[in-house]
């Protein structure tokens, strides 16, 4: 009896001290950042999801913006015969490409896209269909933050709407702003 009492003791602070086996682990941390997604309960969050995709090279919010019956259309490239239009998945193959290109080069280069609604055109948006007209410019900028390449042009996008009442782009359609001057079509069509 007198050995009972203080085996008793040290086993109490033994389990005391020890983690309850069957408790819930703590998470791990991310290995890699999601990014930004805002969930697009309207169309123009599409737009700015398609901006923070790109600006943070996050394929995965970026495949969330496209429908699944998902066109891309474009009105021509300089000095090239190929077909102006693409599907869902050659539009993931393409812009996949693109952002492991930027993020292989992470330190020297990034990618910035801002869209400027045209005054005289006004969007469309009706019960699950949205059309939205915009100008935009896609900045590639060095690690000085110098301007190393310019895509301008005009872009409409037709959106639906789909479960759980979100946006999501159906027909994109990018247009040169003049025949010298490279569209968003042209940096897409590097990654071909």
């Amino acid at each position: 009896m007198r050995y009972f009492i203080p085996i008793a003791l040290a086993l109490l602070l033994v389990g005391s001290c020890a983690k309850n086996p069957f408790s819930a682990r703590d998470s791990e941390e991310p290995s890699t950042q999601a990014g930004t997604f805002i969930p697009p309960t309207l169309p123009k969050f599409v737009l700015e999801n398609l901006k923070l995709s790109y600006s943070e090279l996050v394929i995965s919010n970026f495949i969330q913006t496209l429908d699944s019956n998902f066109i891309f259309h474009f009105d021509y490239l300089e000095g090239i015969e190929i077909d102006s239009t693409w599907g869902f998945s050659e539009e993931i193959d393409r812009t996949e490409r693109l952002f492991n290109d930027f993020r292989s080069e992470k330190s020297a280069f990034s990618l910035s896209v801002q869209f400027i609604q045209q005054e005289e055109q006004q969007d469309v948006i009706l019960d699950t269909a949205a059309i939205l007209i915009r100008d935009y410019v896609v900045t590639v900028t060095d690690s000085l933050d110098n301007k190393v390449g310019c895509y301008k042009g005009i872009s409409r996008f037709e959106m639906v709407e789909s479960s759980f009442s979100y946006w999501t782009l159906l027909v994109w359609e990018d247009w040169h702003l003049t025949t010298g001057a490279e569209s968003w079509a042209d940096l897409k069509n590097k990654y071909r």
